[in-house]
């Protein structure tokens, strides 16, 4: 169970982004593409200098404290209890998931209908994704509708969490199953054209994390193997459609643009570290929240020359973590943010290995720490709207405030 802690997730997400980003710029006549995709973009790979590395390891190890300090604080924990009626929570789960599902499919039935029909649209998506994008973005049912489509790996955590436990009829069962398969289809087609393969990835992480936190061990490596092989053919998949004047094999071409995604990511982290910048007060790490109060456009505008000269410095994408919380924050308070996650996430992870509800809340966190090089998604409107709904959606599961649910001690779960 220590390996999915947030350290080690964290260690796992970084780790791993500096290797593959190591070894494409050591070896760039084996990725020759990822010297193409950076020419093209025009990313100077000056930006990799000791203020930058000097900063992340910094960070990582402030990190790393407060996350042991945290640890060695906590109380002996409880054993694993549901608290919340299994059944009902699945019947809930599989209801909510139809009604995001079909919101997403009027969204595509809407979109179809004004470009001819599902066929036409298909095979736009097959020739031109990037047109099938704009016309789905362009047709959205109303404002923030886009949050519903993301909210899809919060659905899938939960039902995986109620399967986990064991304690289900058939019904509830088949229901949780159900869940997690229209899940995986929809987040395996919609990102070939939508261009959001990281849900696909939170909604396989976390459905395993919250697994393995209900059942107190990891287990089923099989089906987090198939659970990879899934992500890496969707990628590869969209790679092949978005670049199709690249000769190249579809397994060449995609792995090559996801370690130019890699060397991408660490150059955003490392580029604001090396010039001069004005700190953006939270625009950048608080994003989401301010996406949701509906005060991100004033924010925007009142911190618009900040922004701007921030984006030419770094390339697509968003930045990472520890860079995002300096850019916003600044070095003192930078650091204390970083100390108040590090201990903030350990005592989530307390929490998750007694409850359900609160496995769930930390699956979700737990997976987006894997993609933590690539951007704040923790932060993000889409994660936000997902932990509501799961908190709503746990709220009624309870039911009346008297009632006792849940009392039973799963097994496993105290392991």
């Amino acid at each position: 169970m220590r390996m999915i802690g947030p350290a080690p997730l964290l260690l796992m997400c970084w780790g791993v982004s500096l290797a593959i980003t190591g070894l494409a710029l050591a070896l760039p006549g084996y990725f020759d593409l990822v010297a193409l995709f950076l020419h093209r973009d025009m990313l100077d790979l000056r930006a990799f200098g000791s203020a930058g590395a000097v900063w992340i390891g910094t960070a990582l190890l402030v990190y790393l404290v407060a996350d042991l300090a945290a640890r060695h604080s906590l109380p002996r924990r409880r054993p694993f209890r549901p608290g919340v009626p299994l059944h009902r929570l699945a019947g809930l789960t599989f209801g909510l998931n139809l009604l995001l599902l079909s919101v997403t499919l009027g969204w595509i039935a809407l979109t179809a209908a004004r470009t001819g029909g599902l066929a036409p649209l298909l095979n736009l998506a097959y020739a031109d994704s990037l047109t099938a994008r704009d016309l789905l973005i362009e047709h959205k049912l109303f404002t923030g509708m886009r949050l519903f489509y993301a909210a899809l790996p919060a659905t899938g955590c939960l039902a995986a969490a109620c399967l986990a436990s064991g304690a289900l009829g058939r019904g509830a069962r088949r229901a949780c199953l159900g869940v997690l398969a229209l899940n995986a289809i929809a987040l395996t087609l919609l990102p070939l054209v939508m261009s959001q393969r990281l849900l696909l990835l939170q909604f396989l992480a976390s459905s395993y994390l919250a697994a393995c936190l209900v059942r107190g061990r990891l287990f089923g490596l099989a089906w987090l193997a198939l659970a990879l092989l899934l992500f890496l053919l969707t990628w590869v998949l969209r790679e092949s459609l978005t670049n199709p004047a690249i000769n190249r094999s579809a397994l060449d071409l995609g792995s090559q643009k996801l370690a130019y995604y890699f060397v991408n990511d660490m150059r955003n982290g490392f580029a604001p570290l090396q010039a001069e910048i004005a700190h953006t007060f939270g625009a950048i790490s608080l994003r989401g929240l301010m996406f949701l109060s509906f005060s991100e456009e004033f924010f925007s505008d009142l911190l618009a020359p900040r922004l701007a000269a921030l984006a030419a410095l770094r390339g697509g994408g968003e930045l990472p973590l520890f860079t995002a919380v300096y850019v916003d924050f600044g070095l003192l308070p930078g650091t204390l943010v970083i100390a108040l996650c590090g201990f903030g996430f350990r005592l989530l992870f307390h929490k998750a290995k007694q409850s359900l509800g609160w496995a769930t809340l930390y699956a979700q966190l737990g997976a987006a720490l894997l993609f933590s090089s690539h951007g704040i998604y923790f932060t993000h409107q889409n994660f936000l709207f997902s932990l509501l709904l799961i908190v709503l959606t746990l709220r009624c599961a309870r039911g009346r405030p008297g009632s006792r649910p849940g009392s039973r001690v799963i097994a496993g779960g105290a392991a």
